[in-house]
């Protein structure tokens, strides 16, 4: 259609790079890695990505464990510093005081007991070893039976026992132990002591030294001398001040597994393996008692991991790590393995959760960072899989758009062809009838009518699709014919039914008939905004549809008026026989006479009429099957010239000469002629003109006589009814309705056609009048066959038969 189905412009087509076309472009870019658009890479990029994370996830568990360990063995390694300095300033400690020990028993005063000095050198030696937790200077003379000790408070005492089951005193009686100190272990239960944590450090005492009272010794064994040493005081007193991480801290326990120093006040003096048990029965110390066992006990220098059942406010399992070390109070004998001897054991312990808070805090943040890098590594994949997709999306999406704007701009050009070829009207309205689309044919029609319309300028009429957009129904069809669409129109609008309809509508000046389809066009709300009209002219199929209707009832008419012309023509003889035989028996009774001629008269009209019948019904005795139409025209307007003048009727003629021969009996289309020019009389009363026109129409196959009058016309609401038989507009008596009839029945016959177009007086008083076009085919003299009469044939009318 000349307007519509032009395809819309792309989108954005001028303006700058929208986002489909970044699309595009990364599409394209994609498009350099076939293999992202393999139908594998998906799952090979997701297990590749859960495979590096997986991996990332166990490097960073098996760092932590690492980074756990090495943080574990670090710290350990602070504790066990903190312990061997601990170890070894007490180890200094306890040989200052064995040094301490050793240069008062050189001393003459203590060697020989001189009474007035031994307190007082004590007393000296004590203010120095104070300190180191020496509570007690004791000398016991070479019988066990006296002490002369200076106790913490610097007072001297002489007291008499029996100190020879001391085991000290029996160590230093043995002659090989002279020059030797000995170490006790710790003793809670020595007299005077009773409830402290005490220690001896003994030294058999000789007779060696010389002063001026001994110039000559006797080098005989002479008693012991001995340091009473507060144990608890020494050791806590290099554990105090030592913390470990943020809470821990450092305890000491003897070569019995006796605490000499805790933070645990109730530990000190309590064996550490049954302690810690009745303290938190519920609690297994095995991994402690077993580092004791094994390790502490055996001089051994180490570290590890236990459970505490408590540690500073706290209560509960609570791991902890430790470092431990010997402090060796003796050496070892000769030949005898290091680890022999007397000593204590160091241990530095703090909570595991102090050490591994550190270690979480790191493993926390590098857990995060494996997150944010796994997260923007995922991320990177949707976006790369998304891109991929999208493109191959986009790519799929283009292809399928540009193969349905192809699919589409075929289909629209076949519509647009098919419609612009079709020999159909089709147009587009809105509904008030305004042309919004029309096609080629339509337009034609539409102009090429208007164009001969008497009242229209044929200056104004559209003459293109383009010159019809926007004009009114009522610019093209008669205010009748709009009506009738714009009527139809609102019942679609209202009803929303599609129905099609054959109708008569008028263009300009003449009348057609179209089979119509009216589609309402609805939007994608479901509203009509136009009218699809699609019309085909069936002008000529009506009337040859009317020409079949009518040959049936001429048919059946010419056998209806055989039959019944047949049944009356006997009985009107007989009238008329014994009517001629009455009137030869009464010539002397005039009157009589009279009255039978009168009957005779009427009988001879209805054996005309019979004869009229038969006529009509039946078939001519000769026929001819092709005309002269100059000759026969010519004949015909000679008959009826003088009778036309009588009735003030000017003739106009305008006759080509030479028409081709036409299909007919000239007998019967003079008659045809002849009741056509009689009609036309009869419509001008009082005069007129009649224009008769023959001519070749211009395909050459037929040829057009045309009768035009001036008269009063044919009512439009009798004009399809005019070629009905027994159908007359005349008075009674005037005419039979059989003249217009036969004439189409004749020209039916041969293959003509007759069509009239009439504007009646009361519609059209400036252009009133009927014309009447005869239809006949050419034929070639020598190739018409000779037809054979079939039965029932139409007949014609004689004269009289008129409209």
């Amino acid at each position: 259609m000349s307007t519509m189905g032009n395809p819309p412009e792309s989108p954005g087509k001028d303006s700058g790079t929208t986002p489909a076309q970044a699309t595009l472009k990364a599409s394209s870019f994609l498009r350099r890695f076939p293999f992202l658009f393999s139908r594998h890479a998906l799952g090979i990029i997701l297990t590749f990505n859960l495979v590096l994370l997986s991996l990332g996830l166990y490097l960073g568990l098996k760092s932590l464990g690492q980074m756990r360990e090495i943080v574990r063995e670090d710290f350990n390694q602070q504790q066990l510093s903190l312990a061997r300095q601990s170890a070894r300033l007490l180890e200094q400690d306890f040989d200052f005081l064995k040094r301490e020990l050793a240069t008062l028993n050189h001393s003459p005063s203590i060697q020989y007991l001189e009474r007035l000095t031994w307190a007082n050198r004590m007393r000296a030696t004590l203010a120095s070893v104070r300190n180191e937790g020496v509570v007690e200077i004791r000398r016991v003379d070479r019988e066990g039976a006296r002490a002369f000790l200076v106790d913490d408070r610097s007072l001297d005492h002489e007291i008499r026992g029996d100190f020879r089951e001391d085991p000290w005193f029996v160590w230093a009686a043995r002659p090989e132990n002279k020059g030797r100190i000995y170490v006790s272990g710790v003793s809670s239960s020595l007299p005077n002591y009773v409830g402290r944590l005490i220690m001896v450090l003994a030294i058999p005492t000789y007779e060696e030294s010389v002063d001026e009272f001994h110039p000559h010794p006797s080098g005989a064994f002479n008693g012991l001398l001995a340091f009473y040493v507060d144990a608890h005081h020494l050791a806590e007193k290099f554990t105090r001040g030592i913390i470990s991480g943020k809470t821990g801290y450092a305890w000491i326990m003897d070569n019995q597994g006796i605490f000499l120093s805790h933070p645990e006040r109730a530990f000190i003096g309590k064996n550490a393996f049954t302690v810690r048990k009745e303290r938190m029965p519920a609690i297994s110390f095995d991994a402690i008692n077993e580092i004791q066992r094994e390790k502490m006990l055996t001089g051994q220098e180490g570290w590890g991991v236990y459970i505490s059942g408590w540690h500073g406010g706290m209560a509960g399992e609570i791991r902890k790590l430790i470092a431990y070390t010997p402090v060796r109070l003796t050496e070892p004998g000769f030949g005898e393995n290091e680890n022999k001897g007397f000593f204590w054991s160091v241990a530095v312990v703090a909570p595991v959760s102090e050490v591994e808070g550190v270690v979480h805090t790191l493993y926390r943040r590098q857990f995060l960072l494996q997150v944010i890098i796994g997260f923007f590594v995922l991320s990177g994949t949707i976006l790369l899989l998304n891109f991929r997709y999208e493109a191959q999306f986009s790519a799929s999406l283009e292809e399928e758009v540009n193969r349905k704007r192809e699919e589409l701009r075929k289909s629209e050009a076949r519509y647009q062809a098919l419609v612009e070829n079709a020999a159909d009207l089709i147009y587009t309205v809105d509904a008030e009838g305004h042309i919004l689309s029309i096609n080629n044919f339509a337009a034609r029609l539409f102009s090429q009518t208007l164009q001969k319309a008497p009242d229209r300028d044929p200056a104004t009429v559209p003459r293109t699709p383009q010159d019809f957009i926007g004009r009114s129904l009522y610019e093209i069809f008669s205010p009748k014919s709009a009506d009738f669409h714009l009527e139809w129109l609102r019942e679609i609008r209202e009803t929303g039914r599609v129905r099609s309809k054959r109708h008569q509508v008028t263009i300009g000046d003449q009348e057609f008939w179209f089979s119509t389809s009216i589609v309402g066009l609805k939007d994608e709300t479901g509203q009509i905004f136009s009218y699809e009209i699609i019309s085909r002219d069936i002008t000529g199929r009506k009337a040859f549809e009317d020409r079949l209707i009518n040959m049936e009832k001429l048919a059946s008419i010419g056998t209806l008026a055989a039959g019944v012309a047949h049944e009356i023509n006997n009985p009107i003889a007989v009238i008329l026989g014994f009517t001629e035989h009455l009137i030869e028996q009464t010539a002397p009774y005039p009157e009589i006479q009279e009255t039978l001629k009168i009957i005779e008269e009427e009988g001879l009209k209805c054996k005309k009429i019979v004869e009229n019948l038969l006529t009509f019904a039946r078939a001519p005795e000769k026929s001819e099957t092709s005309t002269d139409l100059n000759a026969v025209l010519e004949k015909m307007l000679a008959v009826v010239r003088n009778s036309l003048f009588t009735k003030k009727i000017r003739l106009e003629t305008d006759i080509a000469a030479g028409l081709p021969r036409v299909a007919g009996d000239p007998r019967e289309l003079q008659q045809v002629f002849i009741n056509l020019i009689n009609n036309a009389m009869d419509a001008m009363k009082g005069g007129g003109v009649l224009t008769v026109k023959a001519r070749p129409t211009p395909d050459g196959k037929r040829v057009a006589i045309q009768f035009h009058d001036t008269g009063n016309g044919i009512p439009r609401e009798v004009q399809h009814k005019i070629f009905d038989p027994f159908f007359t507009t005349k008075k009674t008596g005037e005419g039979t309705g059989l003249g217009l009839s036969t004439c189409y029945g004749i020209v039916s016959k041969y293959g003509g056609n007759i069509v009239f177009t009439s504007f009646p007086a009361a519609e059209y008083p400036d252009k009133h009048g009927t014309t009447f076009t005869v239809y006949l085919p050419v034929v070639a003299e020598t190739a018409l066959p000779q037809e054979e009469p079939k039965e029932p044939r139409l007949g014609f009318l004689v004269e009289g038969f008129g409209l």
